[in-house]
């Protein structure tokens, strides 16, 4: 399925860098706004970024509504530091959203316009390996500069782990809106879960505040099982949390 784009909030002919990208990168962000995730929420932070340019923006953002266009696709856009930024010809960014129906027509946007702008500029269709290809702002931090970690809290919140989202990449998102969310699986009554991969604990359940990162193995005492939303979440006899997704964790008892 193709979508269309929505030009309302799109810099004036005037503003943003006249440089043109090296077809480099195709980079993936989230706003990072939990504040901002009701109807509209995509609109607003294209409107928001529109009128502060001049300290930081992206090429899209995307909410289950529409592809919002900010800078113009293959020109360099202010979104993850100089380096990156040059090497990108499209970066875009996934708005918040507030139900995992919505999350899921958003995530269908998200996937297709990054492939779509991949195609267009040759960029291998392949998530933060090395060399060209499509980049989480996660790998720019990591490997160029920055201390960003998105999107893959933001994605792992509605039952995205890297890995599928690295399919759906390579492969398209298939079927209806309903199959994101019967992609992930989470614990609803547990006393004790290992980690299958690294597992970040964090102070709250909405996931804005990390504490620490776990690594593979690692065996979690539960006090309960809390609901977030449509999912859970694993509180621990300290209080902090961890996910229930068990892409990330498997129950022991």
């Amino acid at each position: 399925m193709a979508y269309s784009f929505n030009h309302s909030y799109e810099l004036a002919a005037n503003a943003g860098d006249n440089r043109k990208a090296a077809h480099k990168y195709i980079i993936a962000h989230d706003t990072g706004n939990d504040n901002n995730r009701g109807v509209g929420s995509g609109k607003n932070e294209a409107s928001y970024m529109r009128g502060h340019w001049s300290a930081a923006y992206t090429h899209a953002i995307v909410d289950d509504q529409g592809i919002y266009i900010v800078g113009t696709p293959g020109y360099v856009a202010y979104g993850a530091g100089t380096v990156a930024n040059i090497n990108s010809p499209f970066q875009v960014e996934l708005a918040h959203v507030n139900s995992q129906k919505r999350f899921n027509e958003s995530y269908k946007r998200y996937v297709w316009v990054l492939r779509y702008y991949a195609k267009k500029y040759g960029i291998p269709l392949t998530l933060d390996g090395s060399g060209a290809g499509i980049k989480s702002h996660k790998w720019v931090s990591d490997n160029i500069w920055g201390d960003h970690q998105d999107p893959y809290g933001y994605l792992a919140k509605w039952g995205i782990s890297k890995s599928q989202f690295a399919k759906d990449l390579k492969n398209g998102v298939g079927g209806s809106s309903s199959t994101v969310a019967k992609k992930a699986t989470y614990l609803k009554a547990v006393k004790q879960v290992k980690a299958r991969t690294t597992v970040t604990r964090y102070h709250d359940k909405a996931f804005k505040k990390a504490e620490k990162k776990f690594t593979k193995g690692t065996v979690f005492d539960v006090e309960s099982v809390v609901s977030y939303g449509k999912i859970t979440r694993l509180k621990l006899g300290n209080g902090l949390y961890i996910t229930s997704n068990t892409d990330y964790v498997k129950k022991l008892k």
